[in-house]
């Protein structure tokens, strides 16, 4: 009896660290994801993109900037548009080395994550959001937000407009 109580008075302290291990590969595996999107993204890789997503009708992928929001909604519409995308724009452009993901966010929730990032372009910061879904055991994107010019003070033109 006194071994089962010592076992479950220990039991909390062993399953702190392996909780907070599994955080951190979670973390690595969503991050790893998120980045490989936008590698073959750039690549032109639709094979590989492909695989990085949900691939149901309540995907979105939205981008707002002070000139408007683009919006796709499902993942036929999404697909659609990047297949597209691709067949006009075929050349790979350079990602090593231009790109930087920073300043991360996390918040897991079992088989779902929200996760937020700077991410800087050649010198233009976007402010991102990811909904992220665990499928087969992988870390797949559902959601994608982009904001462009996010807290610029908007300045008249010459018209005063």
């Amino acid at each position: 009896m006194r071994q089962f109580v010592l076992f479950i008075a220990l039991l909390p302290v062993f399953s702190v660290p392996a909780a907070a291990q599994k955080k951190v590969n979670d973390e690595a595996a969503i991050r790893a994801a998120i980045e490989n999107e936008s590698r073959y993204f750039w690549a032109r890789d639709l094979k590989n993109w492909k695989k990085q997503w949900v691939h149901e009708n309540y995907v979105i992928w939205r981008a707002a900037s002070r000139d408007g929001v683009t919006q796709y909604q499902s993942w036929d519409a999404w697909n659609k548009h990047v297949e597209s995308f691709f067949a006009e724009s075929p050349e790979a452009i350079p990602y090593a080395g231009h790109v930087e993901k920073r300043n991360y966010v996390f918040r897991i929730y079992g088989s779902g994550a929200w996760v937020s990032f700077e991410q800087v372009n050649n010198g233009v910061i976007t402010y991102e959001t990811r909904v992220m879904e665990k499928v087969k055991g992988d870390w797949r994107i559902a959601m994608v937000e982009l904001i462009f010019n996010a807290n610029e003070k908007i300045t008249q033109d010459s018209g005063g407009n």
